[in-house]
């Protein structure tokens, strides 16, 4: 880290739109971001914080409407060409995006909605950063308009859940219908999980594909190779998400539907099958 700040940016960033949803591939979505902090940074930031404090926080945050909350630290490939962060860890938000939006059809009015709900979860992004600077820590909002990360992936690193085919962070709480923001920190003790206990859904996802046919644009391409995992194309220019708020791949998406935990057992339940029956095939 050079002047404070995560030097990644003069390292090599894969560009690769495979699996990049409309947040991660700067397609523009809502509008330039404005700073809304009511608290600077402190001259003298703490860099660990107590245990009690971390719960205090979540409590906090979930009080205003933040649905699941995760940490990490923050690698390079996830900081988009151009871009560097202050800080090398993360607190992860998601919010969830309220039904309505799902249910209006692409156009003006779903639009508005969508474009609401980002500056909703940036105000509350703000929020607990002031939160966490007037408790004495330094840190850097990231709003969800930003294109500063690349969000889903962040929050799948944070252990919040797993991307789909249509490149969207899937979670148990919410399936894929939330908003995800981030708050770069100097606290180098935050509660980070090294457990990946998301990493099903991939899986599942590579054998359901509704969210690729569900797009009306053709935004998702299913590449299928002989020898290797079928690969997802998203193309940001078709995409009408943030254009119209267009919201059919999360509307098809059986995570939608059905709740986490009975996917899960399912296709657990699918593969013990499967597997059983390979043995008595040998």
């Amino acid at each position: 880290m050079e002047n404070g700040k995560c030097g990644c940016e003069a390292e090599t960033v894969d560009e690769s739109i495979e699996n990049v949803p409309e947040e991660n591939n700067k397609c523009g979505c809502g509008a330039e971001s404005i700073d809304e902090s009511h608290i600077v940074n402190p001259s003298k930031p703490k860099i660990i914080v107590e245990e009690d404090y971390i719960e205090k926080f979540e409590n906090y945050a979930h009080s205003i409407g933040i649905k699941s909350i995760g940490y990490t630290q923050v690698p390079c490939e996830l900081i988009n060409t151009g871009n560097s962060i202050m800080y090398p860890n993360a607190i992860v938000l998601t919010m969830e995006m309220d039904k309505k939006i799902i249910d209006t059809a692409p156009g003006q009015e779903s639009q508005k909605l969508n474009d609401s709900a980002y500056e909703e979860l940036g105000k509350k992004t703000y929020m607990l950063s002031d939160y966490l600077r007037e408790n004495g820590f330094a840190t850097q909002a990231a709003h969800p308009y930003d294109s500063l990360v690349k969000f889903s992936p962040l929050a799948q690193k944070a252990s919040l859940g797993g991307i789909g085919k249509s490149g969207l962070l899937i979670t148990p709480e919410l399936g894929p219908r939330q908003k995800i923001s981030a708050i770069f920190v100097n606290i180098e003790n935050l509660p980070i999980k090294k457990d990946d206990e998301h990493s099903w859904i991939e899986d599942y996802c590579d054998k359901c594909g509704k969210c690729i046919q569900a797009c009306p644009e053709k935004a998702m391409i299913e590449k299928k190779y002989p020898n290797k995992p079928n690969e997802t194309e998203f193309n940001a220019k078709l995409c009408i998400g943030c254009s119209d708020g267009c919201t059919y791949c999360i509307e098809e998406c059986l995570f939608d539907q059905k709740e986490y935990t009975h996917i899960k057992n399912r296709f657990d339940k699918m593969n013990a099958k499967l597997m059983e029956q390979n043995l008595k095939n040998q």
